[in-house]
């Protein structure tokens, strides 16, 4: 008989272990947003598994699970935006994490749209793709998008939002 946690089952085990390795693995914190074409409203989540893939051409990956809104959104509107987030955002990831508090995400002044795609100007970057090619795995279907737009503010003083072993990390250029 097997125990709740799983301790004989070989692949919960695994799964259990990489979850505690990647937690040790600096991530960026940002928000990925697109436009809900369905509901004709914005949509967004909070995402750390977001990479670039190359440069020639720019292009991002994305990683979102396939239960999510986000994911149908993104898979219909064929466009998503990632915003950078800086450690002076760090309150807006819990509107972007929790089910429950999904009417308030873009319920504030911050958030301005461009072809119906939402993005934080305040955002350290926002970096707008056009979907190009997916992969679907287990859970999640990983986006690669084609940059064609991207948006800077001014970072003096302001260090990248990162996550790691399960909370808010400070990330800075080392000396």
């Amino acid at each position: 008989m097997k125990d709740a946690i799983g301790e004989n089952d070989p692949q919960a085990l695994l799964a259990a272990g990489l979850r505690s390795a990647m937690r040790r693995m600096p991530g960026p914190v940002s928000l990925v947003t697109t436009h809900d074409d369905a509901l004709n409203a914005p949509a967004g989540m909070a995402a750390s598994a977001v990479i670039p893939v190359s440069m020639e051409p720019p292009s991002m990956l994305v990683a979102v699970n396939r239960q999510s809104r986000c994911h149908a959104a993104i898979e219909a509107h064929g466009r998503f935006c990632i915003n950078l987030l800086g450690t002076d955002q760090a309150r807006l990831v819990e509107t972007f994490s929790t089910a429950g508090l999904r009417d308030e995400r873009f319920s504030t002044s911050e958030w301005e749209y461009s072809d119906s795609i939402p993005f934080l100007p305040t955002a350290m970057a926002s970096i707008f793709c056009e979907v190009r090619t997916t992969l679907v795995h287990g859970t999640h279907e990983l986006f690669i998008g084609n940059a064609y737009d991207v948006r800077m503010r001014d970072t003096e003083g302001l260090d990248p939002l990162g996550w790691m072993e399960g909370g808010f990390a400070r990330f800075g250029a080392l000396d």
